[in-house]
């Protein structure tokens, strides 16, 4: 189920905002949960895990950028689509990372296109998701006798795959190879010595001594993109 908040101060472009966004769920055979807000406190102080915001942007009290400004402190996920007759804001749009921004009135046409692409965004996102919290699953793989092992939580098993390729295809999830026999889950490591990873199964992992400085790199910036989660 897709999750949307729609929020405007005039009611009838509220309900017809409603209306279209029904259609498009009944003509594409989906599922939606659909809530609406009349003022940008009312959205921030009941706000849920949506997974899209139509969002209008001169409102009374707070207006749309000051509630996306909310938003983007409690979700960096949700999708934001601006809604508003006034033009010359696409800057701050794009600073609270919009994901479009609609010019009053919205035509059916324009609204199916943008459902269409914000779902597409969605699906991808939730695919990789996926996919990293079964990658979540891996310890490490390990080179030996020209098998490849992987190590897991639910067990070891082997895979059909060489360990450079793996190292290729796993970037992207936080795995590195910090000996020609290893690719290593960052995000499962205990400890790291001068010479030796210790993972959270409490296997003990060498760092090559010429990988090593590429070994530090990777994991200052994995540190760095840590911290900047949490700010």
């Amino acid at each position: 189920m897709i999750r949307i908040a729609l929020c405007d101060d005039e009611r009838d472009e509220l309900n017809l905002l409603e209306t279209v966004i029904k259609q498009y769920e009944e003509e594409r055979n989906l599922s939606f949960r659909i809530t609406s807000y009349k003022r940008g406190e009312e959205l921030i102080g009941n706000w849920e895990n949506f997974d899209i915001v139509f969002l209008d942007i001169r409102m009374s009290g707070m207006d749309g950028m000051e509630a996306a400004k909310s938003i983007r402190k409690k979700d960096m996920q949700v999708e934001i689509i601006f809604i508003t007759s006034h033009i010359g804001l696409t800057r701050e749009a794009l600073a609270v990372h919009a994901f479009e921004y609609l010019e009053k009135p919205v035509s059916k046409e324009v609204l199916y296109q943008q459902m269409d692409e914000v779902l597409e965004k969605i699906s991808r996102y939730k695919q990789i998701e996926a996919k990293r919290n079964e990658i979540d699953e891996i310890y490490y793989f390990e080179r030996n006798d020209r098998k490849i092992k992987a190590v897991t939580k639910k067990g070891s098993f082997i895979v059909n795959e060489t360990i450079s390729s793996l190292e290729q295809k796993l970037k992207p999830f936080d795995f590195v190879m910090p000996h020609q026999s290893f690719v290593v889950n960052i995000n499962q490591m205990q400890d790291y010595y001068k010479d030796e990873i210790i993972m959270m199964n409490s296997d003990t992992i060498p760092v090559a001594q010429k990988r090593s400085s590429e070994f530090k790199k990777v994991m200052r910036d994995f540190l760095q993109k840590q911290m900047n989660k949490s700010l």
